[in-house]
């Protein structure tokens, strides 16, 4: 299935109905009769979507709604009422409670369907926007240190490889201050870009500052590394940039995890430590952490 909805009713007929058409649709349903059992089942598990009705015994839709919106794990998940036609004040509440969307009840499972995939799509777009450098179209610093922390709880684990670098445009204020920001911008993007047509699709190069940037490598022994890095190092350079035939170098620091990094600040403490080494050593070169 491509999404996990979570689907909050006490009309087990309705259940069932969504279950079936939904299922059809590449739409997982996970479906609960009452809102204190979806609660519980939010502490553990993290659906795609989340559906309920207003209109149920003990705890009802708006609680509900107010609870998840107090979990800063859950309050971004879209969010759709179930509800009778004609309840103006229960919508005017909801959409107090940043509600994505009503369905009116009686609904064709096709209009369910439809209003359930704008939502998807609609939060989609804000993830992405969310999580990648609006600029340069790598992810952004907080995307990156999230990825890189997973990724090295995983090789602490399993002792497998993880290799990073930290990279730097050399002389980059000279850029901006001699042919303006917008210039700037445009050598930031041709930069990117190369950056990224090095690494394979389970690599990740994040913009980490104005002008820096983090790659991350999984399963990718420090010489497998370095090799990669020095090809950046020497395709950036061969970039030409109007006007006058501009040209571009970075520098980069290398490191591997290690067994007695205890978290994922002292790996990058240490790249950026074998970076500043680079920049002292004349510029242009990559240089690999102690």
């Amino acid at each position: 299935m491509e999404y996990k909805a979570l689907i909050v009713d006490d009309d087990r007929t309705l259940l069932r109905l969504l279950d079936v058409y939904l299922a059809k649709n590449d739409i997982e349903v996970v479906a609960m009769t009452n809102a204190r059992d979806a609660l519980r089942y939010l502490e553990t598990e993290l659906p795609d979507i989340i559906v309920s009705d207003i209109m149920m015994p003990e705890m009802d839709g708006l609680a509900f709604r107010k609870a998840i919106m107090s979990d800063d794990r859950l309050k971004l998940i879209p969010f759709i009422f179930l509800t009778a036609k004609g309840e103006l004040e229960e919508r005017l509440t909801g959409y107090q409670l940043y509600v994505d969307d009503y369905i009116s009840k009686p609904f064709e499972p096709r209009e369910a369907l439809t209003r359930m995939n704008a939502a998807l799509k609609r939060h989609s777009i804000y993830h992405d926007l969310l999580r990648y450098d609006s600029l340069t179209m790598t992810t952004n610093r907080k995307t990156s240190e999230e990825i890189l922390t997973r990724e090295f709880e995983r090789a602490k684990r399993y002792g497998s490889p993880l290799t990073i670098a930290l990279l730097d445009i050399d002389h980059f204020k000279i850029c901006n201050d001699t042919y303006g920001h917008v210039f700037g911008d445009l050598v930031l993007i041709k930069v990117s870009d190369t950056l990224m047509s090095q690494v394979r699709n389970t690599d990740v190069v994040g913009r980490y500052g104005g002008e820096e940037f983090l790659v991350i490598m999984p399963e990718t022994k420090l010489q497998d590394a370095v090799t990669v890095v020095e090809r950046m190092r020497f395709y950036v350079e061969q970039l030409t940039f109007d006007p006058q035939g501009f040209t571009v170098t970075i520098s980069a620091g290398v490191c591997q995890c290690q067994a007695g990094f205890e978290n994922i600040r002292q790996f990058i403490h240490q790249a950026d430590t074998a970076l500043y080494k680079a920049k002292n050593n004349g510029r242009n070169r990559v240089e690999i952490a102690a």
